[in-house]
């Protein structure tokens, strides 16, 4: 089946044609690239799953690891490497292989030990949290996995994720990764692009009839839209008085490209939900174009060793976070507007594929990889997925 989906790929390329309309010669070169580098991506994803269904490890640390040596921080990032390859694995057409992958890291998501919070300040626990509830509330909806054996497991460890979630958001309605300040059991900090993703799977685990606290996910959305600021971007942290960065700093659309997309997604699709959101179909594609216009800041810090420090304050694992939420957007844009970003979209994560399939955009043990694949593949599966 894999075969028959690349070859469909191939033919509208050809044709630059897809369901009797005419594509721009750029956007059929665009899908056809697209095509090999899912190719490449599914292979490699397959060939490095470990033994027990999961992606990535605490292998080969590079020197900046060296402060992670606790099991609970590699057992989270874990979990949020495999969800994030699940999810990537679940935007796939039917295809034997990469669905016994899929099962083999779902079945890993919902019988792994219960996370727990590394330390008194280490609170990435909250990855796994966060995309483990993504890639369960998206399998929840998976016609392959909702309606097999896993279904009663896939419900069960989604909402036990949920329910962790809830304990770890902060007073000021955001959720982050670490809690320096207060070293308190419910942390104080927030950052807007977790917030987001959390928000994400809240929204998909309300609209699968599960229980959620009302209060809290509106506090989270509107943490969201105290962090956004007048030029679009949004500030890091979630701040009591969001201040307007006049200088180079990380509160600056050149510092907050990543942030951007997943944030207006997570407010957009609040908004179709009925929450009183101010945000426009217009912002979505405004936060593209800002993307691209200074993607060069994003293509500099990338591969980096050392978080943030690029231009802006950027991280290298910013990359593929952002164009993976990109991707997501370009999914819900009109035809042209669709036409006119996905060729650089293709573009810049096309050129990160190395000739085993890999992508990388931080060098983080043996989770860069994996990571970047399933963000990587993930941004062109969703950016195509009208195409097909």
């Amino acid at each position: 089946m894999i075969a028959i989906f690349f070859a469909a790929l191939a033919c509208a390329q050809s044709q630059v044609q897809v369901e009797g309309r005419a594509l721009p010669p750029a956007v059929g070169e665009a899908l056809a690239q697209a095509r090999e580098v899912i190719q490449h991506g599914r292979d490699f994803l397959i060939q490095s799953q470990n033994p027990d269904g999961s992606w990535g490890g605490p292998q080969h640390p590079m020197i900046y690891d060296r402060y992670w040596s606790n099991p609970e921080t590699h057992r989270s990032w874990q979990i949020a490497t495999t969800g994030l390859v699940c999810m990537a694995l679940m935007d796939m057409p039917t295809d034997r292989e990469a669905q016994s992958a899929l099962n083999q890291g779902i079945d890993y998501l919902t019988n792994a030990p219960s996370l727990k919070r590394p330390s008194d300040w280490d609170t990435d626990n909250t990855w796994g949290y966060v995309y483990g509830l993504a890639a369960l509330t998206k399998a929840a909806q998976n016609p392959r996995l909702s309606t097999s054996t896993r279904k009663v497991a896939i419900e069960m460890r989604g909402k036990a994720f949920l329910r962790q979630l809830w304990a770890y958001q902060a007073p000021n309605g955001g959720w982050a990764y670490y809690d320096d300040d207060t070293k308190a059991q419910r942390p104080s900090w927030g950052t807007s692009f977790m917030t987001a993703v959390a928000v994400l799977g809240i929204l998909d685990a309300k609209q699968l009839g599960w229980k959620i606290e009302e209060p809290a996910l509106k506090r989270g959305i509107e943490a969201l839209q105290h962090a956004r600021l007048p030029d679009g971007s949004y500030t890091y942290s979630i701040e009591i008085l969001p201040v307007v960065d006049t200088g180079v700093g990380i509160d600056r659309v050149r510092g907050s490209l990543s942030r951007i997309q997943v944030c207006n997604l997570a407010l957009i699709r609040a908004k179709e939900q009925g929450y009183a959101v101010n945000i426009q179909d217009e912002d979505l594609r405004q936060g593209l174009q800002q993307l691209f216009r200074e993607h060069h800041y994003l293509d500099i810090a990338r591969g980096r060793p050392i978080p943030h420090e690029a231009f802006h304050y950027n991280s290298g694992y910013f990359y593929f976070f952002g164009h993976y939420y990109a991707g997501a957007i370009l999914q819900r844009l009109s035809p042209a507007d669709r036409n006119r970003f996905l060729v650089p979209l293709v573009a810049s994560i096309a050129k990160t594929q190395s000739r085993d399939g890999s992508m990388i955009d931080f060098f983080m043990n043996d989770y860069g990889k994996p990571y970047g694949v399933a963000f990587g593949m993930g941004c062109l599966l969703q950016a195509t997925a009208s195409l097909r």
